[in-house]
């Protein structure tokens, strides 16, 4: 590994962790995750994984644990236990899938359909505040220079193995 030249910067040349992309972005998550799981527990009384689920099962309507887990970047296990709790309260159902049926599929019920439209619109107010430091022209940038960090980690990582990240929170 080459240093950088002392004019780099501080994200390309670390001088400690707090300098690291990866930390900082971690951290930028850490905040606004915080916040929003704060709305949403007072506005709504659900979690952040609960709002996950929701939206997840909102846009893969029927399909299977497994793939809900896959596609949220939850654990198996945490979201097969959000899954029950989201049952008991009313939001999702359970059925066997008619072709199959060792298969259980999930879907919303119209309770959980109605606390999705409204976490969603919660979530779209909340994600304009958020970025509503940036202009029209910062925030193109921004989302340009996320795809191709998010390329860059993919390509880093392909040799990795069947290591995907997943959330136990």
């Amino acid at each position: 590994m080459t240093d950088a030249p002392p004019s780099s910067p501080a994200m390309k040349a670390p001088r400690d962790i707090e300098d690291f992309l990866i930390y900082r972005l971690h951290q930028l998550g850490l905040l606004a995750r915080r916040g929003a799981g704060a709305m949403y527990a007072r506005e709504l009384g659900i979690s952040r994984r609960e709002w996950r689920v929701l939206s997840f099962l909102a846009k893969y309507s029927g399909c299977n644990l497994t793939d809900l887990a896959r596609n949220s970047g939850i654990d198996t296990v945490v979201a097969s236990r959000c899954v029950s709790e989201m049952v008991t309260l009313g939001l999702v159902a359970k059925a066997r899938e008619p072709g199959n049926k060792r298969i259980t599929v999930l879907t919303l019920t119209p309770h959980g359909q109605s606390v999705y439209d409204r976490a969603l619109a919660l979530g779209r107010a909340y994600n304009a505040a958020f970025a509503a430091c940036l202009s029209d022209t910062e925030a193109s940038l921004l989302d340009d220079l996320l795809g191709r960090l998010e390329a860059r980690a993919l390509t880093m990582n392909a040799g990795e193995g069947d290591a995907d990240p997943v959330d136990a929170d």
